[in-house]
């Protein structure tokens, strides 16, 4: 009886261990599609709106968002669960506000970055637009 129970452990631990593999692989070909996704929409809004800026603005939004929300609900669920139990709250409403609250953060980033770099742009273009003028004098 212990054979068939040790056969049975090891059939057991192989197919967890399969499992896990296929749930990497599934893992790491979903990234790759979300950031495929993300670069071929803001290359595309860039195309359509005949500006790169828009396509740079649209980039990151989208990876301002993709970093918030899983942020902003990790960060909400450690604050409740250092907390001790609030009144019997239970995780979804935390694990969502936070999403939210975490997307609008990612937002208020990618909106304060993208500022940011049209300053930047504007600064360097006049730095090169004035940069002949003064090798002429």
């Amino acid at each position: 009886m212990a054979i068939v129970s040790l056969i049975l452990a090891a059939i057991v631990l192989v197919l967890i261990g399969v499992g896990i593999a296929v749930g990497l692989v599934a893992c790491a070909l979903a990234t790759l599609l979300v950031g495929l996704g993300v670069l071929s929409s803001s290359v595309v809004v860039g195309m359509f709106s005949g500006r790169a800026a828009d396509g740079i603005r649209v980039f990151l939004l989208q990876c301002g968002i993709i970093a918030g929300v899983p942020a902003g609900a990790v960060c909400a669920l450690l604050a409740t669960s250092l907390m001790a139990e609030l009144q019997g709250v239970t995780d979804w409403p935390v694990l969502i506000g936070g999403g939210l609250c975490g997307g609008l953060a990612g937002i208020t980033v990618a909106l304060v970055l993208n500022v940011m770099a049209l300053r930047l742009q504007a600064w360097a273009a006049l730095r090169v637009k004035s940069a002949p003028a003064r090798a002429s004098e």
